[in-house]
């Protein structure tokens, strides 16, 4: 054999040694980590499923992590109480299957590690949700409040107001932090990483959008018709309520109601004292009771939001609660009761004429004056049975035929078959609790010729 001969086959044995040394370490390597295999941050470089398991759950019992806010601490808490669990067996052996075996070489000779994160799938969510819980407590509610970026109205124009990072925390956004940073094992977690995001920027193409829209919006006309009154909504106004939420063009509902409350107050009539036309044709003051009108803001408020971002002129009545709407704006109407104190007489004006003139009796002073005001017949009823206390403090029990309460403390209309006579005088020593008391013979008609919701004066 020549010397180039033997070379040769040395060569080859080598080649061939190599190659068997080369498949014993991939083989190997279908059953353990590649050598420089981490799991959250935890080496199990050259370990089988089992090996690595057993690994995992001995480290990870013992980790413990800081929540710091301002370089000082806030928390402290171990991976235990996170809920971390330890890969099983099986879960680890699907990872040496993923690997590949074949490039053992590369990660043998390179120093940089095969991290393989712990994912969220490797901690208990319920444990987290409490754990996150306690954090967000511990933090404090004394935090400036994140802002998103929005769309305010000022000096006359339309701007974008830049959003507000602030330190305000969720149990959402602690949660996201804590998750983060065990999946990146690190020990030190800052508090600031959970400071609750902007999720709108001043960059937001649908907020730009919002505004050009915006500006379009307020100029549109709403009319509102009021009894006999048109009021058009101001643009301004409308401009000023315009706003945006989270990213979306919207109505500060708060400001519309401000304004439909000015509305109510303005037109309404419940709460108004009135300047009330006497039978005699005298001017006579009277304070406000339960008869009246107002706007419903709460009902009316979504209805105008909802017409304001329609963009389209609408034309109508706001939502009316209360007794005495008319929409050629008068008041009580041609129908209603009059009853004065001082006369000791009611009158029933029936379309504009009186049909019933009638002496009566009103509350005895002081105790039981019957109250001044414009009152509402809100119900009716026949074969009444009054309840109530004597001025000894004894109780009563009065049986009438007619009843027709006016106000929320018992006053109302009814017939007094005890009561030997009316006017004049009489109410000073033997007045009622109160009640406007009738003649038997006119309360009938007086109960057949009011409806319901008919106004009472009284003065």
């Amino acid at each position: 054999m020549t010397h180039r001969s033997r070379w040769v086959s040395a060569g080859l044995a080598i080649i061939v040694i190599l190659g068997i040394g080369y498949g014993w370490r991939t083989a190997h390597y279908n059953s353990h980590f590649l050598s420089d295999t981490q799991i959250g941050g935890i080496q199990v470089g050259g370990q089988t499923a089992d090996q690595a398991a057993q690994t995992l759950k001995t480290k990870l019992s013992n980790q413990t992590y800081t929540v710091e806010e301002h370089s000082k601490a806030l928390a402290h808490f171990t991976s235990r109480e996170a809920g971390v669990k330890a890969y099983s067996e099986t879960q680890l052996k699907q990872m040496i299957a993923k690997q590949n075996s074949y490039s053992w070489p590369v990660h043998a000779i390179n120093a940089s590690a095969d991290d393989q994160r712990l994912s969220a799938s490797a901690m208990d969510n319920s444990d987290l949700t409490v754990l996150a819980d306690r954090i967000t407590q511990m933090a404090g509610t004394n935090r400036s409040a994140t802002h998103n970026a929005k769309l305010v109205y000022k000096g006359h124009k339309f701007t974008i107001q830049k959003p507000v990072y602030g330190t305000e925390v969720s149990q959402a956004s602690v949660k996201a932090a804590l998750i983060k940073a065990i999946e990146n094992h690190q020990s030190t977690i800052n508090l600031a990483d959970a400071y609750v995001k902007p999720t709108v920027l001043a960059n937001s193409k649908a907020l730009v959008s919002a505004k050009d829209h915006a500006e379009k919006l307020s100029k549109n006309r709403i009319t509102y018709r009021i009894t006999n009154h048109s009021i058009r909504v101001p643009s301004e106004a409308i401009a000023s309520w315009l706003t945006t939420k989270n990213g979306k063009l919207a109505t500060s509902n708060a400001k519309i109601e401000q304004y439909l409350i000015k509305l109510s107050h303005q037109y309404g009539t419940i709460h108004k004292t009135r300047h009330f036309k006497a039978h005699d044709g005298k001017t006579v003051k009277v304070p406000a009771g339960l008869y009246g009108w107002s706007i419903k803001v709460t009902s009316e408020t979504p209805l105008l939001s909802k017409a304001i971002l329609a963009g389209k002129p609408v034309t109508r009545t706001p939502v009316i609660q209360g007794t005495g709407y008319h929409k050629d704006g008068s008041d009580l109407g041609s129908t209603y009761i009059e009853v004065s104190k001082p006369e000791q007489h009611m009158w029933v004006h029936k379309n504009g004429k009186i049909i019933i003139s009638t002496a009566v009796v009103t509350g005895k002073p002081v105790s039981g004056t019957t109250p001044s005001g414009v009152w509402d017949v809100w119900s009716k009823q026949r074969n009444a049975v009054l309840r109530g206390k004597n001025d000894d403090g004894s109780n009563y029990a009065s049986p009438v035929k007619y009843w027709m309460p006016i106000d929320n403390t018992g006053v109302g209309i009814h017939d007094s078959p005890w009561q030997p006579r009316y006017g004049g005088d009489w109410y000073l020593t033997h007045g009622s609790h109160g009640c406007v008391n009738t003649p038997p013979s006119v309360v009938g008609k007086v109960y057949a010729a009011v409806p319901l919701h008919t106004a009472v004066v009284i003065y």
